[in-house]
């Protein structure tokens, strides 16, 4: 039996999702705030001019997030990750020779559809095509090439552009992507034969009968508005206080210790998703996230009282464990509560809907900062919005479709 186990062709592909998640998260994620500093520096384009083509990338790309689980459903992983991950790299190559405006636009649209080829909607659909059973494990595994992006991606490639140069850099990391992800992915990411299942999994059927919902049907269900509407209030505040995190802990910690807090925020986040995905499949998902929102309350409670530098490392940690989870609930509740046919478009759905609103998010807890004075204010605010998630996500109102 393990001798099949460990020859089980999904294993394979969790690993090549890992791998889109690396490049996907760090050239579409982390490397944003490398680009604003490099072009800001060559240019003299103020923040918020760079900001604004972010902000632009964050809600266009959120449109195409919404197509990519059906892409992948009808064309298969394989050519959407491989154009997508091509689009990416001719983007960030293109961000090298921008010297006007429209042409740091043009080169961010460009980047847009690998972003959504290779983010958490592509990832969770290429896993649930190999996976039922233990999915949770599968998709935390996948996802955390999401988190190494920031603990081994965006410093190795920080340090690239401060040592090689803008230009070199981007062209280095872009080479190093077509050698390893591109090989990868086109001997890794074929299509699943019907006798393939890892075991204990059920053999798979193919997609059951029937049109999946459409988008307007899933927004009218109840329990998928309470999802959508949890983690959006969940996102919201966590990707603003990433963003405004070194600004707020500089002050006491000074920069070096604090892009250390940044650091352990990563690596809890790490430990926070594999110690989940360990026991998540035998879980009530909705129940294990509002625990694990808790958390994240409970470290916002820590960031607001302390002014020691134990203190503010102990609230980035407790806010790390729910930073990754955050990111593979979503689909393991799809999963639970919703008809297989159904998976793709609701998790792409869903991660559009959610990157809307976490596009708005830094926006706003910087104008908190500035009509405050303080940080104090925008702490309180992602506190809020993280016990209103937690609250809505327990609501499971009506009858579930049927699921799996």
């Amino acid at each position: 039996m393990e001798k099949i186990k460990s020859r089980y062709h999904g294993w394979w592909v969790v690993f090549c999702a890992f791998t889109i998640a690396l490049y996907g998260w760090g050239f579409g994620f982390y490397g944003l705030g490398l680009y604003l500093v490099a072009l800001n520096k060559a240019w003299s384009w103020t923040p918020g001019q760079i900001s604004s083509a972010i902000t632009f990338y964050y809600v266009a790309g959120a449109f195409l997030v919404m197509q990519v689980g059906d892409l992948i459903q009808k064309r298969g992983a394989r050519p959407v990750v491989l154009g997508g991950s091509a689009l990416m790299a001719l983007g960030v190559a293109g961000l090298t020779v921008a010297h006007e405006l429209w042409q740091l636009y043009a080169a961010v649209a460009i980047m847009i559809p690998g972003w959504a080829a290779m983010g958490g909607g592509a990832v969770n659909t290429i896993v649930a095509q190999w996976f039922n059973r233990r999915r949770g494990w599968a998709a935390s595994l996948a996802l955390n090439g999401a988190t190494c992006a920031g603990l081994i991606f965006a410093p190795v490639f920080a340090w690239a552009i401060d040592t090689l140069g803008f230009a070199h850099a981007c062209f280095a990391a872009i080479a190093v992507m077509a050698l390893t992800l591109w090989p990868l992915c086109a001997i890794v990411l074929r299509p699943r034969r019907a006798d393939e299942h890892d075991t204990g999994d059920e053999p798979v059927a193919g997609i059951a009968a029937g049109a999946p919902m459409s988008r307007a049907a899933l927004l009218r269900q109840p329990r998928y508005l309470t999802l959508v509407g949890a983690f959006s209030l969940a996102m919201l505040a966590q990707i603003s206080f990433i963003a405004h995190q070194v600004a707020f802990l500089v002050p006491t910690l000074g920069l070096q210790r604090a892009g250390w807090a940044v650091s352990a925020t990563s690596l809890s986040a790490l430990v926070g998703r594999i110690s989940v995905g360990l026991v998540i499949d035998r879980l009530d998902r909705r129940g294990a996230t509002a625990v694990i929102l808790g958390v994240q309350i409970a470290s916002m409670i820590v960031l607001l009282s302390s002014t020691s530098i134990v203190g503010l490392y102990i609230g980035c940690i407790l806010f790390g464990f729910g930073v990754g989870n955050l990111i593979t609930l979503p689909g393991l509740i799809v999963q639970q509560e919703f008809h297989r046919r159904d998976f793709a478009r609701a998790v792409s759905l869903h991660v559009a809907i959610t990157q809307l609103a976490a596009a708005i998010g830094p926006s706003i807890l910087g104008v908190l900062h500035d009509l405050s004075g303080d940080y104090r204010t925008s702490l309180m605010a992602c506190l809020v919005l993280e016990a209103s998630a937690a609250i809505l996500v327990l609501f499971r109102p009506g009858r579930a479709p049927a699921a799996q």
